[in-house]
């Protein structure tokens, strides 16, 4: 029995993270669970919520390096509490619920990828913090899909500044040569991060493991930022109505 186990049995049933009712399998009750913020049509290949069913335009005009993204949720409340939470308080148990929560809702993918890889942290920002968000959500995936975890990889050869403030085309100037893939990875890997917002690290993680010997590359994310894009089909239909109407670019 390992330690998780016994933990369990002591403490009883699960308790909702979010208000303290009994919670059902994960630790999250019914009526929380499914007020957690989701995308109504989100594109199916960057995961990114759209107006209406459809890819977004910037993936029609320009595909990303990664073959597609799943993104359980979108970055609003109180998702994006709890990974506020987890990434600057150490809220642990956050990561536990919503990597248990990402992987059931990637067992639901038609093919699953030989291994998942969490995106590394730089030893510097390691030591500091005491843990990677991303590897501890990885692992609890691991375990709903019985996938490998492959959390040595790759490497985070740049401590990159903190990235939220800077604007896409910084965001991967500052990423072009900040990870290294240590082996040969799997024919088929997925990324997993905590939030998908622009995509630079994780279009910078897919070129090195592509660049290593990947064919298929996913990323998996516990949420996605909430600007809301308008599918290809529509944008065309509104720019022949409209040519000064402006296209929503990220």
């Amino acid at each position: 029995m390992n330690n998780c186990s016994i933990i369990d049995r002591i403490a009883g049933p699960p308790v909702c993270q979010l208000c303290g009712d009994p919670g059902v399998g994960p630790e999250i009750c019914l009526g929380c669970y499914r007020d957690l913020p989701r995308a109504r049509h989100p594109c199916p290949i960057c995961a990114r919520p759209c107006s209406v069913p459809g890819s977004c335009v910037d993936c029609v005009s320009r595909p990303p390096v990664f073959d597609r993204a799943t993104a359980t949720f979108i970055y609003d409340f109180p998702v994006d509490r709890m990974i506020r939470r987890l990434k600057y308080r150490g809220r642990l148990l956050h990561a536990r619920l919503l990597g248990e929560l990402l992987g059931h809702a990637v067992r639901r993918l038609e093919t699953l990828p030989a291994a998942i890889v969490p995106v590394p942290l730089h030893r510097r920002r390691l030591r500091q913090r005491g843990f990677n968000q991303a590897r501890e959500i990885a692992a609890a995936v691991a375990r709903v899909t019985a996938l490998p975890l492959r959390d040595r990889l790759c490497a985070r050869r740049l401590d990159t500044p903190p990235l939220w403030s800077l604007d896409p085309a910084r965001r991967r100037s500052q990423l072009k040569q900040a990870f290294e893939c240590k082996d040969n990875p799997p024919h088929r890997v997925a990324i997993v991060d905590d939030v998908l917002t622009t995509g630079a690290t994780a279009t910078s993680l897919a070129t090195v493991l592509r660049r290593a010997g990947a064919l298929h590359v996913e990323v998996w994310a516990v949420a996605r930022s909430p600007g809301v894009h308008v599918p290809a089909s529509r944008s065309r239909a509104v720019a022949s109505a409209d040519p000064a109407q402006p296209m929503t670019s990220e």
